[in-house]
């Protein structure tokens, strides 16, 4: 249970709705203020206020508070000089346990880590001047924030009393946890005294995760038993709980959601009680997301004849189907080639040998009579080219003549034959020809002669070559 004393406190959240803050030197400092971390959890962190310092790692957690008639009771039994409230003051008294973990070989007083003089705020910003602070020289005696000085390794528990106007309501206390070493400001952190205050997540994130699904994460809270999910279709409109997510956990995933929809979400935290009530933090700021196609993954593009590229890529999960764009230079316009197609390739006919082809795909999804589309894949690129021409072979037909065959090479205006004495040497073109043979004759009986074929085919004055055939040789 993190509350000494229900009724007391019960009473004192009453009056906090209607607080009006006490007096003060209006404050405006950057930190987490408006969410801070609460003093009721365990915190761990770096106390430094000033450059000089060296940072000591300390831990503090608030563990005890009186507020009201009962507080004042205590404090005039610790010590009779102790101011005596008037009927619209009341003290404020506060338990901490607090350890020097580690750092310089140097005392950390209590004083240092929270001054009642200088580290106690309202809510609104406003510095709380204590109209008197508690010394205590009975039970308590010994563990004032002037008395209390620890070492690394050291802890103990230690007691503040402020005496201050019923209005200032539960004190914020701020807290240097480090220098800007460029501007020489101090960082603060800011906790809240007020047993009921639960820590909101200040920072989440939403993204689409699928067709049909955005995942939600957040920065963890202290001190909570869990987050409810809030989402809605409009920043402004209504949220409605989707979801109460248990620790450790700090993800959701919200599955079945309309692809291209933006969802809008807001997290809030909640503590459980003892008795099941359930008290709750603040909301996140909203975030959103819409689900999306994924991009269709690994593009490709590669010839299949003379005059086609076939264009392939990995299905995409909820696509209902893809379009292919082409263009004829990489950052130029790119037109609709195949305007539907469920299948994951497609095979662009009717085009220029040996001329370059980009293209680019996307997937859609039909929400209602709507195509709802993915981004593109990364641009890819091919050219029609010949194919080398098959089934090569060369063969004796004669004592001094050789005859070389092939297969017929579709879109091929024609073929031509070289001819080498070795392997590796030079070939020199010996026939140009449209048929799909050969015979090489006046050769040299007993001589080895290796041979290769290409196939061309003329596209307006300029042949265009397919690639070589493997070499083969014979001998007359």
């Amino acid at each position: 249970m993190r509350i000494k004393n229900g009724a007391i406190f019960l009473f004192f959240f009453c009056l906090l709705l209607t607080v009006s803050f006490f007096p003060g030197k209006a404050f405006g400092a950057a930190g987490d203020r408006i969410t801070p971390y609460s003093t009721w959890d365990y915190h761990k962190f770096n106390f430094q206020e000033y450059s000089f310092e060296t940072p000591k790692l300390v831990d503090l957690q608030q563990f005890d508070m009186y507020v009201g008639e009962e507080a004042n009771e205590i404090v005039r039994n610790e010590n009779y000089f102790n101011g005596v409230p008037k009927p619209d003051e009341h003290w404020i008294l506060m338990g901490f346990d607090i350890s020097y973990i580690s750092g310089p070989e140097e005392p950390l007083n209590a004083s240092d880590l929270i001054y009642s003089s200088n580290n106690f705020y309202t809510t609104s910003g406003q510095k709380i001047t204590p109209i008197d602070t508690a010394v205590f020289s009975q039970q308590l005696k010994g563990l004032g924030e002037f008395d209390v000085s620890l070492y690394p390794g050291a802890s103990s528990k230690v007691w503040y009393g402020i005496l201050v106007k019923k209005t200032a309501g539960l004190p914020l206390i701020r807290i240097g946890t480090g220098v800007n070493q460029t501007t020489g400001s101090t960082n603060y952190k800011w906790f809240a005294t007020d047993p009921y205050y639960i820590e909101p997540v200040v920072a989440s994130n939403a993204t689409a995760s699928s067709y049909n699904s955005i995942k939600l994460t957040w920065t963890p809270a202290t001190g909570i038993s869990g987050y409810d999910i809030y989402r809605s279709t409009s920043p402004t409109g209504s949220f409605t709980k989707v979801s109460s997510v248990g620790l450790p956990n700090t993800n959701f995933l919200n599955t079945g959601l309309n692809t291209g929809t933006i969802y809008y979400y807001k997290i809030k935290t909640f503590y459980t009680l003892e008795d099941g009530t359930k008290i709750y933090g603040s909301f996140s700021p909203v975030v959103s997301a819409k689900p999306v196609l994924s991009v269709p993954a690994y593009p490709k593009a590669a010839p299949t004849s003379y005059n086609s590229i076939k264009t392939s890529w990995k299905a995409i999960k909820g696509a209902n189907g893809y379009e292919v764009y082409r263009a004829t230079s990489k950052t130029g316009k790119y037109s609709l080639v195949a305007k539907t197609t469920t299948t994951t390739s497609f095979t662009n006919t009717g085009l220029s040998t040996n001329k370059v082809y980009y293209y680019k795909i996307r997937a859609y999804r039909m929400v209602g009579k709507t195509k709802v589309y993915s981004g593109y894949t990364r641009i890819i690129s091919a050219k029609p080219i010949l194919s080398v021409p098959t089934n090569f072979k060369a063969s004796k037909s004669s004592s001094t003549s050789i005859k070389t065959t092939w297969s017929a090479v579709n879109g091929a205006s024609g073929y031509e034959v070289y001819r080498a004495k070795t392997k590796t040497g030079k070939y020199s073109l010996v026939k140009r020809t449209t048929s799909k043979y050969y015979t090489n004759t006046g050769l040299k009986t007993g001589s080895t002669y290796y041979y290769k074929v290409r196939a061309y085919r003329k596209v307006g004055s300029v042949k265009v070559y397919s690639g070589w055939t493997t070499v083969s040789s014979a001998r007359p």
